[in-house]
């Protein structure tokens, strides 16, 4: 009996801490959710900047009694995510650190700010670049119909902007998956060389769906997609290239390793 209770206790040792993990991410969450829930008046004008600059104008609207209260839950939940990123990567971090060994710990600290920058350089690029461009080009469009009034509810955009924000946030986290799946071998340099032509042509795509049909403001949009594409491939090349670098110390140790026990033998 007590062997199985020993042989258990490691496991729900682990769960317990998990548990303790995933509730202190979301009281993270929660309390910057309160907190915009507060300023949510605040943060809804900022994030309604982008629309009242477009030409043709698109003013917001509100059509249901509770259209102005689920706008602002949104956009604190929103808020509480994106504040509580630090908590939630340090505390995913301190969950697996056990089980790390000491360089990747060394390097675990480093990876977790490159992620939070990674992070919020999408999210702006979101806000002032393609949240712009794209707003301006459904503009046009829809200034196209005559009698057309063009009205938008606000919980549609905001439904759109914090989706595009968060997704291209995520997006811009691409050298970050690839470091770590380079990291345990699942992709390198050479295939994403390989399937190169037709990453670009998906960021082409996407691109032209959020921007407007002009070329100079689609390429605008795409090259810093495609830059990351690029500094994915490098990063892939380098954690290789370490890893080869790695595995030859450890030869060259064992041979050394070796020599040493050669020459014991040979002096005892």
């Amino acid at each position: 009996m007590n062997k199985v209770q020993n042989s258990e206790m490691p496991l729900l040792e682990h769960l317990e801490e998990l548990r303790w993990r995933v509730i202190k991410a979301f009281s993270s969450i929660l309390i910057f959710a309160i907190i915009g829930f507060i300023f949510s008046n605040q943060l809804i004008h900022i994030l309604s900047f982008p629309i009242e600059q477009t030409e043709p104008r698109l003013e917001l609207l509100n059509t249901t009694i509770l259209g102005v209260f689920l706008a602002k839950m949104r956009v604190a939940v929103v808020l509480g995510v994106v504040f509580s990123l630090p908590v939630i990567i340090h505390q995913i971090w301190r969950f697996i650190a056990p089980g790390l060994l000491d360089d990747e710990r060394a390097f675990a600290p480093a990876l977790i700010m490159v992620t939070i920058a990674c992070f919020v350089t999408g999210s702006l690029f979101s806000y002032f670049v393609m949240i712009p461009w794209s707003l301006k080009f459904f503009a046009i469009l829809n200034h196209g119909l005559p009698g057309l009034v063009n009205y938008v509810t606000i919980t549609d955009y905001l439904n759109y902007i914090t989706i595009l924000i968060m997704f291209t946030g995520m997006a811009f986290e691409l050298p970050v998956v690839i470091f770590l799946l380079a990291k345990i071998g699942i992709v390198n340099a050479q295939i994403l060389k390989r399937i190169r032509r037709f990453a670009y042509l998906l960021i082409l795509m996407v691109s032209a769906i959020f921007t407007p049909a002009d070329p100079f403001t689609m390429l605008g949009v795409a090259t810093p997609m495609i830059l990351l594409y690029e500094v994915s491939i490098l990063v892939a090349r380098i954690v290789k290239q370490k890893k080869v670098e790695a595995e030859e110390a450890d030869d060259d140790s064992d041979g050394i390793n070796e020599e040493d026990e050669l020459l014991e033998d040979f002096l005892g």
